[in-house]
């Protein structure tokens, strides 16, 4: 645990070095990833940040993304056909919902947003069962939306 601690705050004191101290976060990343520093642009900027925790990244945020875990949001068959992801880094980064391993153990966090755990304190005293995906899910993520409707939980 103090490697990875370590290992954190060495990648964090190497990006942080990157950016000039008179440019704030928002105004760098925007620049350099989206070209022009506008407030559109750094909105976007944000989006595909909150998309890339939450669903992992894309090689095209249009069509792809990974198949399991599109499954388990959206709770399809794993066999229908969605096209494969491929890390548009070359670094894969899974996102939250992905299903993964800690300490040799298999953990899910996807019950805790798709509505299959009563785990909000909506309830009072007992937890509470909310879908915060029924918005379309990964789906409207991969196309840089919050949700498929203004309605939605997501």
């Amino acid at each position: 645990m103090l490697t990875q601690i370590f290992f954190t705050a060495v990648l964090l004191r190497t990006a942080i070095a990157q950016r000039p101290a008179n440019i704030s976060v928002c105004d760098y990343y925007t620049t350099a990833l989206l070209k022009d520093n506008t407030a559109e642009n750094q909105a976007t900027l944000l989006t595909l940040l909150v998309n890339t925790a939450v669903i992992g990244n894309c090689k095209t945020y249009s069509s792809r993304i990974p198949t399991v875990l599109f499954a388990q949001i959206t709770r399809i068959k794993t066999n229908e056909h969605i096209p494969d992801t491929q890390p548009n880094t070359g670094i894969a980064v899974p996102g939250i919902l992905a299903p993964g391993t800690y300490d040799g153990t298999q953990v899910s966090l996807a019950k805790y947003f798709n509505g299959n755990l009563a785990s909000t304190n909506r309830g009072g005293s007992e937890g509470v069962k909310v879908n915060f995906l029924d918005g379309g899910g990964a789906v409207p993520l991969t196309k840089n939306l919050a949700a498929d409707d203004k309605g939605s939980n997501q």
